[in-house]
């Protein structure tokens, strides 16, 4: 009996480290951008609003886009004229991939701005 009680506690200790921070439900991340190169990140929230907050505050307010994902990855990358773009996937290679792409469409010379990964 012992042994099954010993068993049963270390499965449970196992899955529950497994999940992560945020257990089994959506593990929230944001990035930001804003003016005179203002740029922040968040993961590993239980919420949106939580990663989002989490975003101004490292930004101190000055972020004045904020896009969210949660269980995977986002970045978010900015051209020399402004011009910006967010993307998402399962790593940190293919939101970035994505972040270009979408900043390609809204001006040249993109860079990430700004990544992180919250799964």
């Amino acid at each position: 009996m012992k042994q099954l009680a010993a068993t049963i506690l270390f499965v449970f200790a196992a899955g529950a480290a497994a999940a992560g921070q945020c257990g089994y439900q959506y593990c929230w991340g944001a990035v930001g951008i804003g003016p005179n190169g203002a740029r922040a990140f968040s993961h590993s929230f239980a919420s949106e609003s939580a990663a989002m907050s989490g975003v101004q505050a490292e930004c101190g307010g000055n972020c004045t886009e904020i896009q969210s994902f949660y269980n995977t990855c986002g970045a978010m990358a900015v051209a020399t004229n402004g011009g910006w773009g967010f993307g998402w996937g399962g790593s940190r290679a293919i939101a970035e991939s994505n972040a270009l792409g979408y900043c390609a469409q809204n001006g040249p010379y993109c860079e990430i701005a700004t990544w992180a990964c919250s799964h």
